[in-house]
């Protein structure tokens, strides 16, 4: 199934590179959560980056921390702004290559406030990190990175539209319509709301109620789900200055605003960092979120990451699974039938193999 993309800008070079990367685990695991080894630099696209690497996982890892590893990519070279798509693959001891994740399409960014670095905060598990990855103390990473960068001279947004269009949101100029959520007033343009999103136009220059009323009262939101999703229709980008990733939970949140206004490339953000955020934890409220609002990549995932025999036998126990199992049964079905097509695949290897 394809992966939800995210528009690279146009006029760009791109570039691609493969590297592997050795991380002597034997050394580091010792190592406490939220504590890292990076590789050493390299340069991709005519930009530095390193491979940090957690061997206890990092802040950002939801459910319990030190159970898995998290891998981030960072941006180390003063650039305003770099696209780039980028995954990771793992060396088994016997040296072949394993995918354990989908590809991640983002813009990184060295400037104060902006993130530079991207990755899974919970990449793989330690027990099976140990068990299949770690050939004697190495733990190797291959990973591919394609750079999108604009032809130096040619093309260059700042004071362009994109930083105009910001500025106009950040001073508050000429706002010309006020939202009131949990209490809070949030004040707008119509006009860039109406661009946006087909919903608002019709909430604001319709025959509903709202388009002749100065301030409109959101209803089943918070308020600093409201301001993400106020920040994305400006700027593309729903994360905040002052934190670089959003709860799961509100994300969540985000991902119920971006459906209800059809916000289709906020969905699409939404749906890759629930994706990277997925854990033992938050796996099954984040398939139920993904059935409720028609997200098949996302439910995909889900199903994928809950289906394995490791983390299927902690969530059985869960009040989640009971939910689902009372409240949605077709996918209860389809949840069962992934374990059961799980487990006769590695029967059926585990048979070839004693047979071979």
């Amino acid at each position: 199934m394809a992966v939800p993309s995210l528009q690279s800008c146009s006029l760009a070079l791109i570039k691609s590179s493969t590297h592997h990367i050795e991380f002597n685990y034997s050394k580091s695991k010792h190592l406490a959560v939220n504590q890292y080894v990076s590789s050493p630099p390299f340069s991709v696209g005519g930009y530095d980056w390193a491979l940090i690497f957690y061997p206890h996982g990092s802040k950002l890892q939801e459910g319990k921390k030190g159970t898995y590893v998290s891998v981030f990519l960072k941006l180390l070279s003063q650039m305003k702004e770099v696209d780039a798509e980028f995954s990771f693959k793992v060396l088994d001891k016997t040296g072949m290559p394993t995918v354990l994740t989908e590809p991640i399409l983002c813009t990184f960014s060295s400037h104060p406030g902006k993130i530079s670095t991207f990755g899974y905060p919970n990449f793989i598990s330690t027990d099976k990190l140990e068990a299949h990855f770690c050939g004697d103390v190495m733990f190797v990473i291959s990973f591919n990175i394609r750079v999108s960068s604009a032809p130096s001279g040619i093309y260059d947004c700042s004071g362009g539209l994109c930083d105009d269009i910001k500025k106009l949101w950040k001073e508050g100029e000429r706002f010309d319509v006020t939202f009131e959520v949990e209490g809070e007033r949030i004040s707008a343009h119509r006009f860039m709301l109406a661009a946006r999103s087909p919903v608002f136009t019709a909430e604001l220059y319709g025959s509903m109620t709202e388009a002749k009323s100065s301030c409109i009262k959101i209803e089943d939101m918070k308020a600093e789900v409201f301001m993400a999703l106020l920040r994305f229709v400006y700027t593309d980008d729903y994360e905040t200055d002052k934190l670089k990733f959003l709860s799961v939970e509100l994300v969540h949140d985000l991902f119920i605003a971006a459906d209800r206004y059809a916000l289709e490339k906020l969905k699409v953000q939404c749906q890759q960092r629930l994706f990277m955020a997925l854990s033992i934890d938050t796996v099954l409220t984040t398939l139920i979120l993904a059935e409720r609002h028609s997200a098949p990549w996302l439910k995909e995932k889900c199903l994928e990451f809950a289906s394995k025999s490791e983390n299927f036998t902690q969530l059985a126990i869960t009040e989640e699974y009971l939910q689902i199992m009372q409240s949605f049964p077709s996918l209860f079905v389809e949840l069962r039938q992934k374990v059961k097509d799980l487990t006769d695949s590695v029967n059926n290897v585990t048979k070839k193999q004693k047979t071979g």
